[in-house]
């Protein structure tokens, strides 16, 4: 806590496919001072899990769905499973885990033409919906501008159905809040291309193989599982954690002729 981290979120790849995940957070829930601890799933098997973790001491979850259209969902994840999502959310509000959250990406021509039916199913079942600019993070390399679903965009289409009036105090989080026909509720959007927050990031991350990274985009990052697997202290991983921070470049610098996707995909790094 020295180096202030109050939040701690777990991400993948997919974290409940980690046998000790219940166990995980009893053990960060046990710190002190307790930091607040949310979790990022595809959903699947939330249902059996939600009552555990909350009871563990998970306080908050986003669940990632692009899409509600059954076909669409089959097509995206190759896995008939959307019944299975549609249950872990149902439980981990009934859990107590909220707000339960909903995280979105937008493609063009798959269901960028949809994004108002999601937010009218996220309203009628009381989740907050998050839509998420597509980001240079693909395993294949594939991204590029010129095909992703802006935030303007996406803006665009929701207010062909509601009224949207954006909401200030954002501070260092991502999203973009808006506040639908007059509230109560809300529906946010991550630019993280268009608009990026640069400036405001205070989020560092630790991967699954032990590396420490200061960016989503960095394409460096410090090792810790070594220090210490060979009896590195506290005060030697903070010298580590604080020299990885200093070198947090000014911005991600998509769109620069010299930007350079990271090697690892999204599903390595932890979004």
């Amino acid at each position: 806590m020295r180096l202030g981290v109050r939040q701690i979120r777990l991400t993948g790849g997919e974290p409940m496919l980690r046998k000790s995940l219940v166990s995980v957070v009893e053990r960060i829930a046990d710190l002190d001072p307790r930091p607040t601890i949310a979790m990022t799933t595809n959903g699947i098997g939330l249902d059996r899990l939600a009552a555990p973790l909350r009871a563990a001491g998970l306080d908050r979850v986003n669940v990632s769905l692009d899409t509600i259209d059954p076909q669409e969902f089959v097509a995206l994840t190759r896995r008939d499973r959307l019944g299975d999502v549609e249950a872990g959310l149902k439980a981990a509000q009934d859990a107590g885990l909220t707000p339960v959250k909903v995280n979105a990406v937008a493609m063009r021509g798959i269901n960028d033409e949809d994004v108002a039916d999601l937010l009218a199913w996220c309203l009628d079942r009381g989740y907050e919906l998050r839509f998420i600019e597509q980001m240079p993070l693909d395993a294949g390399h594939e991204w590029q501008r010129g095909t992703m679903v802006t935030a303007g965009e996406i803006r665009s289409e929701l207010e062909k159905t509601y009224r949207l009036t954006p909401l200030d105090g954002r501070g260092s989080a991502p999203a973009e809040r808006y506040l639908i026909d007059d509230g109560p509720h809300t529906v946010g959007i991550i630019a993280s291309v268009s608009a990026p927050f640069c400036a405001a990031c205070d989020r560092v991350r630790l991967t699954a193989d032990g590396q420490l990274r200061n960016c989503l985009f960095a394409n460096s990052e410090s090792d810790l599982r070594g220090p210490l697997r060979d009896g590195a202290d506290d005060a030697d991983l903070e010298a580590i954690i604080r020299g990885e921070m200093w070198r947090k470049a000014r911005g991600h610098g998509i769109g620069r002729p010299d930007f350079h996707q990271p090697d690892r995909p999204m599903s390595a790094i932890g979004g």
